[in-house]
């Protein structure tokens, strides 16, 4: 077997990430409006109301983040643990303490397309799917608490933007260190 290092850099995981921050919420909030109204966002006749509810939904919204930072990291574990050939036992969690940054590792390599289902499942539960509910229930909080977690999924969908075109027979590993994968190729010979 052949193996490729691949990985990502922060920086410019960071800036796309802005980027899909700014284009979901174009997206999102745009369809919001459509659907109901500017109204339903502002509205100037129930400010002092509205002033109230932040400091509430402000609290609310910050314990939501954090705890969704967690499931978004369970979600791989998940995913990846269905996939992993020695299951659950090869899925860890960690934070790298300085950048904060709270992180799942799967120990073993696995399928392509069966790793970028386990990057890519965090952004559809927690990103598309409440992004999309908030819109359907006229709820801007539901909403943004979408938006906010499609981007936090830019880094994910980098790593599966760059694993969409590697040929079914290869299998990739989380990279140990790094934020990116390691990609195992069968030797020309096999």
């Amino acid at each position: 077997m052949k193996e490729r290092k691949e990985t990502i850099n922060l920086v410019t995981a960071n800036v796309f990430s802005l980027a899909v921050l700014a284009l979901s919420a174009i997206v999102f909030f745009g369809a919001f409006i459509a659907l109901w109204g500017g109204e339903s966002i502002y509205s100037p006749d129930k400010v002092e109301e509205q002033v109230q509810a932040m400091s509430l939904g402000t609290i609310f919204m910050l314990v939501a983040i954090i705890a969704g930072i967690v499931v978004h990291e369970l979600i791989h574990g998940l995913v990846w643990g269905i996939y992993a050939p020695s299951r659950f036992k090869s899925i860890s969690f960690g934070v790298i303490w300085k950048m904060l940054t709270p992180y799942c590792h799967c120990s073993e390599p696995m399928k392509v397309k069966n790793y970028m289902k386990g990057a890519l499942a965090p952004l559809v539960v927690l990103g598309i799917i409440p992004a999309a509910a908030g819109v359907a229930f006229a709820s801007v909080a539901v909403t943004l608490f979408g938006v906010i977690f499609i981007a936090s999924a830019a880094g994910d969908i980098m790593v599966a933007w760059r694993l969409r075109k590697e040929p079914a027979e290869n299998t990739v590993l989380d990279h140990p260190s790094e934020a990116g994968y390691l990609v195992y190729e069968p030797d020309d010979e096999e």
